[in-house]
């Protein structure tokens, strides 16, 4: 009984579609996974068991289609934990590989990615844990490093390396200096105008009101004053 827990709870092999010369996403369809050490099961239905996906060392330039390929290919896409696209031609990170709930492996090194911002597609991944950049034109940035441990909290390795109490503490410090807060939409900051004013003319408004009542009182009283004299 023992030997079978064991079994079920082995970490499964990989689909390696590496080095295979995939150009588009549905030429996985096309292709036979790399046998490896250990042997890649399949459901009844002929569909890969496994949580990790290798298409490294390919020549894709973009993901489309990504989504419904896994569904294809995996018999639990939705467990797919390890994604691994290194040393391909990828400019930017595309928000497909954000909809998978257990990702937390993602290998994007050795690519074309050279705007920093696209990190900021990642954000919302919580379960993201290891990630890879280096390679990216963004490398060269200034604040690289920081400014991708400062948008991801969780991670614990960036660039195969470990991140530590330090880099987190850089990360804060960088961020307090050079990220901007949000600018307020001037349609916003126009309406809260509007507000202030609106105020400011009731509060003349009662001021007014009091001193005219103020001005009557006085009025009355000085002839009350006149009457008794």
């Amino acid at each position: 009984m023992s030997k079978k827990i064991v079994l079920l709870n082995e970490p499964r092999p990989p689909a390696d579609f590496s080095f295979k010369c995939i150009n588009n996403i549905q030429d996985v369809l096309l292709e036979e996974p790399r046998p490896g050490v250990k042997v890649l099961r399949r459901s009844k239905e002929g569909k890969l068991i496994t949580q990790s996906v290798r298409l490294n060392n390919n020549t894709l330039t973009e993901l489309t289609n990504f989504t419904q390929v896994m569904e294809r290919v995996l018999k639990e896409p939705s467990r797919l934990s390890w994604i691994d696209l290194s040393f391909n031609d990828l400019s930017s990170i595309e928000p497909v590989l954000t909809v998978f709930p257990n990702l937390s492996v993602l290998n994007l090194h050795g690519n074309s990615i050279n705007r920093l911002s696209e990190v900021d597609k990642l954000a919302d991944v919580h379960t993201l844990k290891s990630l890879t950049l280096h390679g990216n034109p963004i490398e060269s940035e200034k604040g690289y490093r920081s400014y991708v441990l400062s948008l991801l909290p969780n991670l614990k390795s960036f660039d195969f390396s470990g991140v530590t109490k330090q880099d987190r503490v850089t990360a804060e410090v960088w961020r307090r200096m050079f990220v901007k807060p949000k600018r307020v939409r001037k349609k916003d900051a126009l309406h809260h105008l509007d507000e202030v004013q609106s105020d400011m003319q009731l509060q003349c408004s009662d001021s007014d009101s009091t001193l005219s009542s103020d001005s009557e009182e006085e009025r009355q009283e000085q002839e009350q004053l006149r009457a008794m004299s």
